[in-house]
């Protein structure tokens, strides 16, 4: 009887020990939910410094995080283009949002390295390091000593002096470029008119499939969301290699 019972003792303890360790890698990779846009993106960029990427990404709006994963895990294309991000512009770019307390508009401005997209968003090599990640995290961290997060309006100013100076602009991140004005109204006339492949034609490969169903066929759900779009937060919307991206971004909840 003492050595059964001194047999379940250690089981018990076995058990605990696993459903701890399991409870840890769990907290690893889920992030924090806020509406303060900085603190998110500090954590952000914390997880990125860490290598982390499958908290990273938990950061990131449901409907991005499941372009950036492949197999419950981001592949090595995918934490590149993470790493390659100057954390430090986030905070002011226009498709950069909090949305449900994560952080929306990430993906739309990741940069496409395999075409050496020239995105201001991107950093240069040098900056692929930890110590250069971490460094972009405290510049944002210093940032919080505004109300809710928000800087200073001379050091605003000053930063986006800088951001200016740095890089000009994506082309087609702009919403005066005559092409993305062009496929924008295209896509936005073909939703109004239920004309769903059309529409689909000019979506981005990856945010595509998250409206299709095992068989390729456009879901029900997925053409009530399209005809319930949000059109007036156009400026999410950027062309990248002719196909939009960020139109999930402006889609409801499923």
């Amino acid at each position: 009887m003492k050595t059964l019972s001194s047999s379940r003792i250690c089981l018990a303890a076995v058990m605990g020990l696993l459903m701890a360790c399991s409870s840890t890698k769990k907290d690893v990779a889920q992030a924090p939910r806020s509406n303060d846009l900085l603190e998110l993106l500090t954590g952000f960029g914390e997880s990125l410094s860490k290598r982390n990427f499958a908290k990273a990404v938990d950061y990131m709006v449901p409907e991005e995080k499941a372009l950036m994963m492949e197999g419950g895990s981001v592949p090595t294309d995918k934490q590149k283009m993470l790493l390659a991000l100057r954390l430090q512009t986030l905070i002011r770019h226009p498709a950069i949002r909090v949305q449900d307390g994560h952080i929306a508009g990430i993906y739309s401005v990741l940069p496409n390295l395999r075409q050496g997209d020239a995105n201001p968003m991107a950093a240069s090599e040098e900056n692929l390091s930890p110590d250069a990640a971490s460094a972009d995290v405290d510049a944002l961290a210093s940032e919080s000593k505004g109300p809710m997060g928000t800087p200073p309006a001379d050091a605003s100013a000053a930063a986006a002096s800088e951001d200016e100076s740095a890089a000009a602009p994506l082309a087609t991140n702009n919403p005066n470029d005559p092409q993305l004005k062009a496929t924008v109204n295209k896509f936005f006339s073909a939703v109004n008119k239920k004309n769903w492949s059309s529409a689909l034609a000019m979506m981005n490969d990856g945010e595509k499939k998250l409206l299709l169903d095992d068989r390729g066929r456009i879901k029900e759900s997925s053409k009530q969301r399209l005809a319930q779009i949000d059109q007036k937060n156009r400026e999410a919307l950027i062309l990248q290699d002719g196909k939009l991206t960020g139109v999930t971004l402006l889609l409801p909840s499923d």
